[in-house]
């Protein structure tokens, strides 16, 4: 609704003009009244309105000076001058301030009325206009932005007046954020709310201005440094925005003299939010340059053993030790970070690592639920952030570690033997177990060697040939028999079972009834 201001210093008219027209009709309506032109300027300056009716003669200040005081700030304020006198100087003084019309007492009803008709015409003519001018601004600032915040803006407009004064009032620093949204309940809304929400917070306080930069949320900061309690308080407007079904990310170049120069930080603006799998969610990332060149720079490395990961994580998880878990997976999390770059190949990577483990698991603990290990895994790939994902799988094996692990109340000596027994096949060596015990392996293999009476290997040997004279009189081939019991070599196989047997597995077998077979 536009709005009415009657001046006039007979309390009887200033009652009567508000109920005279009907005032809606037109768009209008009475915010306030004044008995002389000092109250009409005080008031114009607090109310604003778009129509003032004013007499002109009034004790003190007149209603031809109020006008000449208002439009010294107001060139739009709209006039229609009442009196009580058809003077030609009155008439030549309203006509040179603009007025929209002379109107004599007593008023006519009908008179009144075409003048504020046709003042309400115009009044929404200068709106659409103004309308249609505001929208254009808004548009050529948003297609701006947008290209300003992909890197497309040309340089030379960047640092032109015309963005300048898209822009607004100058400020002494700029800084570009992009905000990324994601929910596990996909919604194509999201950006376009967060925009409008966070509009109210940021365009209102004449902090920047909001806009759509796919695929995510573009905010140019003017003299709103992202810095300890600003970063905090621009965190928690996001957040408000958002709401608690939705996440964000978000990265922001450091502040700047001018916008042209945002146009360097764009690479490294995106490059950041492209790798948000890595970043930590709900926060907001301040850019560098330096690490985003180096990124790039970046040689190829060596790609990590999966296998040797997966069996050392499992081993952890066979004594039962849940530091031991927490030190295989940071030693995997060090070696595949190193190599894989991508979200799509880290969790690939991880899920193969995952795969070989549990695998083992459940066939050393039948107990083991397959659905369990396929929640683990599918957990991967529902995953947002890779701490987020360490730190559910971390808590995940260190149950599991609980649930299997042979450790009890056992001494290491004791762990140690049941180690070997459960996994003598396989390729262990004493570091291996000085590694999952966190022992010094020389020290370790002497108390090993208290403990049983035989060194490491030799202990481990005399396991390996005890468990090959039981798979030979099962019946197996030596060949066989040499692979199962962790011997990959059957001559070596061959050397070792008559070092502790004096004869050969093949002269062993004839003699326990089987006949022999390489």
């Amino acid at each position: 609704m536009h709005k009415v201001l009657i001046v006039d210093d007979e309390p009887m008219i200033r009652e009567g003009l508000q109920t005279l027209v009907d005032w809606s009709k037109y768009g209008f309506t009475v915010v306030g009244a004044g008995s002389n032109g000092k109250e009409a300027v005080e008031k114009h300056a607090v109310l604003r309105p778009d129509l003032i009716l004013i007499d002109i003669r009034m004790p003190g200040m007149d209603g031809l000076q109020a006008i000449e005081q208002i439009r010294k700030t107001d060139a739009d304020c709209h006039f229609l001058i009442l009196s009580g006198y058809a003077e030609f100087d009155y008439a030549k003084q309203a006509i040179a301030h603009n007025v929209d019309g002379y109107i004599l007492k007593p008023i006519d009803e009908d008179e009144l009325e075409s003048y504020v008709e046709r003042i309400s015409l115009q009044l929404k003519k200068q709106s659409e206009q103004q309308l249609n001018v505001e929208q254009s601004t808004v548009l050529l600032r948003e297609e701006m932005l947008q290209k300003l915040a992909t890197g497309k803006l040309d340089s030379g407009i960047a640092g032109s007046q015309e963005l300048k004064l898209l822009l607004g009032a100058p400020a002494k620093y700029y800084q570009l954020l992009l905000i990324e949204l994601y929910s596990r309940e996909h919604s194509l809304t999201m950006n376009a709310t967060l925009k409008k929400k966070l509009a109210d917070h940021i365009e209102q306080k004449q902090l920047g201005w909001v806009f759509s930069a796919e695929p995510y949320v573009g905010v140019l900061l003017k003299d709103f440094l992202l810095q300890n309690g600003s970063r905090e308080q621009m965190k928690q407007w996001i957040e408000e925005c958002c709401g608690t079904r939705v996440r964000f990310a978000a990265a922001a170049s450091e502040s700047v003299r001018e916008p042209a120069e945002l146009l360097k930080w764009t690479p490294a603006v995106r490059g950041l939010l492209k790798r948000r799998f890595m970043l930590q969610g709900q926060q907001i990332h301040l850019v560098s340059l330096s690490d985003h060149d180096k990124q790039s720079e970046d040689a190829e490395k060596e790609a990590p053993s999966i296998d040797s990961l997966a069996q050392k994580l499992f081993y952890m998880l066979d004594i039962g030790s849940k530091d031991g878990v927490d030190k295989a997976l940071q030693e995997a999390s060090d070696q595949i970070c190193a190599y894989e770059t991508s979200e799509q190949s880290i969790k690939s990577s991880w899920a193969q690592l995952l795969t070989i483990v549990l695998n083992k698991a459940t066939a050393s603990s039948p107990g083991i639920s397959v659905q369990e290990d396929l929640s683990m895994i599918t957990a991967l790939y529902l995953a947002h952030h890779y701490n987020e994902m360490i730190d559910q799988l971390q808590k995940r094996l260190s149950d599991l570690a609980a649930k299997i692990g042979k450790s009890d109340s056992l001494s290491v000596m004791k762990q140690m033997t049941d180690f070997i027994e459960r996994h003598y096949s396989e390729n262990i060596k004493l570091e291996t177990l000085a590694d999952l015990f966190n022992y010094n392996s020389g020290y370790l293999g002497k108390m090993f060697k208290n403990y049983t009476g035989e060194h490491f290997n030799t202990y481990l040997d005399q396991v390996r040939i005890q468990h090959a004279i039981e798979l030979l009189q099962g019946g197996l081939k030596v060949h066989q028999v040499s692979e199962r019991v962790g011997y990959a070599n059957v001559d070596y196989f061959h050397s070792k079972f008559k070092k502790y047997k004096g004869v050969s597995p093949s002269s062993f077998k004839s003699v326990s009834g089987k006949p022999a077979s390489e």
